[in-house]
């Protein structure tokens, strides 16, 4: 560590050394002489403190050292000027900053005439919304959520609850208060300050300053601290804001205020204990002026020129493709992604990995080593950031969710995995133990008949949905590896302990790709069995109905109790769905996985001047008006009065945007439906933070079963892995073919997926042989109970 002519070195032991100019006493030595030749700093050997972090300013030294105890301190010399903690001006020895004796202060770094002070990362040991006050209603304290408190008369009387009969002016208290002096503002006569000719609950033209609904009604919430007149709307005061930096109290009204008339405004010191500094964990990089960028390029212009030159191809979905195949085989190995090679020297992708991705198979494997180490160092940098983002922010509003929003494609899943399962855990609750009956034979008679179930009653979808759609979606924020309901199957004897649940999750997935329901239809690649991704299921366009659209909600909510159960759905849908689902825009490309034909003939539209075709000729050979046909048929205009406007020479390029842009958007009712269902069960920042891979595998598992992972949860009971039969066994599944392994899942296990990874089965894959009882064992057929994984035949 340098600064002009002082010097210092640390040794592995934490023995610091120090040489060069010390005018100013800066080298700590004791004395103000230059020294030429590294000395140690005896001032710490003698009080045997080693060396954790040093920094160097212009005529000043700063240290971390830690002492016997395992305790770390502050510690400057030079020409301080009182400005970094020291009282002296002059220290020729190091001298304590008393500040940082109780901060557990970990790095320091310095500058000209500053230095910064990198604190130790704490964590809160309570609740943010605990107070420490008695309900006057239910006589239970500590308070635990939103408290309100009545200050209208001689005391401040507190709430955990309002009603219809609170006072009209209450505060809203949402941070718990840390002062034991509270001076209580009281007497505060709400009818002098209230408008008593105003309706309840109506705020005129009144909008919410977060949300931006408009007008607010039933109650509006104004910060006590300012005589801003913005107000918030019910939801919004009741959930941490992005706006918000400090903690705020708020006046509660159901009435305006009258003309003229202000609310009282009390500072935040009343009520909080302000801190005296707080701080970000961050990395500062150096921001290049003109004349150094100029030098930079100039040293290294050639490897610029190289590395651009490699990079500028790579589409994105090659890098989607690459974030992907790494997750995948991080967690094969279930190790971090970070520590997947030992060195960029022996980074290597399997040949089988790369072959499923499309876009990888196209690029050279030294390509794809550069573009991974770039990824590697930017979710590196990622990591030390991710903590901070407020993904519950409304898009924005919030510049670093704005920018992970547009990076989240390159972000590895193993730095979102741990603060998405700690969140979905810490927003579950206990299963309602709820029972729901469902008549498997008059959903499979109504099938027969070739009528869609349109309002859900006679499916099995269907009854269940008709269970809960009147008593609310709530009972399935459950946490993980439980179920929401347990199934009871009209005049059959199953016994629900997982089996008859997963089965009948099993049967909806089955019902919602076929014509039962017509929530889903076969994409229009599966009706003309031409281009990629055939197996597909689109939103209906044409479910718009209201019963229509709250079953699609119901199937959002299904989904996200599918995220945090684990129990996944077996739905094949396309990448146009999820995207619309987390938000994400779709493209060209999303159209064309679901309807090659339609983007194809596009291309020859705009394209049609290479066949020689030109506006003499062009009508003779197209015919098209402006009107276009969604995935169920459905005709509709691309602009007023299409379909009696011929498309033109001139016109053919608006055309073929007016029908991509149509056919983009033609489920977006249905997709916003299903959202709304998802973000009732998985809180919508986290929703926010996936990509769309991400949720397809979150709700969906992963769409081949991998017999290398199931084969790593078995285990034998009568038999060993090495037995001849148990040899066939797995030849014969592996030689199954995906549908193939599919139902032996769903056989043995009730689900047609299996877990992510290893730490995810709730139980292992049991496999055991039966003793022959019977003279002909051939006639026997193979045994599985649901409930745990197992199968059984006869050996």
């Amino acid at each position: 560590m340098c600064i002009r002519d002082s010097s210092f070195a640390v040794a592995k032991d934490g023995t610091v050394y120090a040489w060069g100019e010390n005018s100013s006493g800066q080298l700590g030595l004791g004395h103000t002489e230059t020294t030429r030749t590294p000395k140690e700093i005896i001032f710490f050997k003698n009080l045997n403190m080693k060396i954790q972090s040093v920094a160097v300013g212009n005529l000043h030294s700063v240290f971390v050292a830690k002492d016997s105890k395992g305790e770390t301190g502050v510690y400057v010399c030079g020409d301080v000027i009182g400005g970094v903690g020291a009282e002296s001006v002059k220290n020729v020895i190091p001298t304590s900053v008393a500040f940082f004796k109780a901060n557990n202060p970990e790095q320091v770094w310095a500058g000209g005439n500053y230095v910064f002070v990198g604190m130790k990362q704490s964590s809160f040991k309570e609740q943010r919304d605990t107070h420490n006050y008695i309900c006057a209603t239910t006589n239970v304290s500590p308070i635990v959520g939103a408290m309100y408190v009545d200050v209208s008369g001689e005391k401040p009387v507190f709430y955990s609850v309002v009603n219809e009969k609170s006072p009209a002016l209450m505060l809203l208290v949402k941070e718990a208060l840390k002062r034991e002096d509270v001076d209580w503002p009281t007497k505060i006569n709400y009818d002098e300050i209230l408008d008593k000719d105003a309706p309840e609950g109506e705020f005129g033209d009144w909008k919410c300053i977060e949300c931006e609904a408009s007008p607010i009604r039933g109650v509006a919430f104004l910060s006590c601290h300012t005589e801003s007149s913005a107000p918030l709307c019910q939801e919004c005061a009741l959930r941490p804001n992005s706006s918000e930096v400090s903690p705020t109290i708020y006046f509660r009204v159901t009435r305006k205020p009258r003309a003229g008339r202000t609310l009282p405004v009390f500072p935040r010191e009343m009520f909080f204990l302000q801190a005296k500094s707080f701080g970000f964990r961050c990395t500062v990089l150096p921001k290049y002026k003109d004349k150094g960028l100029d030098y930079m390029m100039s040293q290294y212009s050639e490897s610029f020129r190289e590395y651009w030159g490699d990079m500028k191809n790579l589409s994105p979905e090659t890098d989607e493709q690459l974030v992907d195949l790494v997750n995948n085989l991080a967690q094969k190995k279930e190790i971090s992604v970070f520590n997947l090679f030992e060195d960029d020297q022996k980074i290597t992708f399997p040949k089988e990995e790369i072959s499923v991705r499309s876009a990888l198979e196209k690029c050279p494997m030294e390509l794809l080593k550069k573009r991974f180490s770039l990824l590697l160092n930017f979710n590196r940098r990622v990591r030390i950031l991710i903590g901070y983002i407020d993904f519950g922010a409304r898009s924005g509003r919030s510049h670093l969710k704005n920018i992970y929003s547009l990076s989240s494609n390159f972000i590895f899943w193993e730095l979102k995995n741990g603060l998405f399962e700690m969140i979905l855990a810490s927003s579950s609750q206990e299963s309602q133990n709820l029972r729901v009956r469902i008549n498997r034979m008059k959903a499979s008679k109504y099938i027969q008949k070739g009528e869609p179930d349109h309002n859900g009653e006679f499916t099995v979808f269907g009854q269940i949905y008709q269970h809960f759609r009147n008593a609310g979606y709530s009972g399935f924020r459950v946490r993980k590896d439980t179920n929401p309901f347990s199934v009871q199957f009209v005049g059959e004897a199953a016994i629900d302990v997982g089996g008859p649940y997963r089965e009948a999750i099993s049967q909806i997935c089955s019902e919602l790709q076929s014509s039962a329901l017509r929530l889903l239809i076969p994409s229009p690649n599966q009706k003309n069995d031409s281009g990629q991704f055939r197996e597909k299921w689109v939103l209906n366009p044409s479910a718009g109905s209201p019963v229509q659209l709250k079953m699609l909600t119901f199937l959002g909510v299904l989904m996200g109790c599918s995220v945090r159960t684990k129990n996944f759905l077996n739905l094949d849908l396309p990448s146009m769905v999820w995207k619309q689902l987390v938000g994400s825009p779709v493209t060209r490309k999303d159209l064309e996985n679901i309807d090659r034909y339609t983007v194809q003939c596009l291309d020859d539209v705009i394209n049609i001047q290479k066949k020689g075709v030109d506006e003499t000729n062009f009508n003779d050979l197209i015919q098209e008006k402006f009107v276009t046909f969604l995935s169920d048929g459905t005709e509709k205009e691309l602009i007023s009065g299409g379909r009696n406007v011929l498309v033109t020479f001139d016109k053919r390029q608006e055309y073929a945007e007016l029908v991509e842009k149509a056919r983009l958007a033609e489920s977006v009712k249905q997709a916003e439906a299903i959202r709304k269902g998802l973000i009732m069960i998985v809180p919508e920042g986290l929703v926010n933070m996936l990509t769309w891979r991400e949720l397809e595998t979150l709700v969906c598992g992963k769409p081949i079963l991998d017999i290398e992972l199931l084969r790593q949860n078995t285990v034998y009971r009568f038999c060993s892995e090495n037995d001849l039969v148990i040899e066939y066994f797995w030849r014969a599944l592996t030689e199954f073919s995906p549908e193939e392994r599919t139902m032996y899942l769903r056989f043995v296990w009730g689900r047609s997926r299996l877990p992510l990874t290893s730490k995810d089965f709730p139980m292992k894959h049991q496999i055991e042989t039966l003793k022959k009882v019977t003279a002909e064992p051939d006639i026997m057929l193979p045994v599985a109970h649901t409930w745990y994984i197992n199968s059984s035949f006869i050996v």
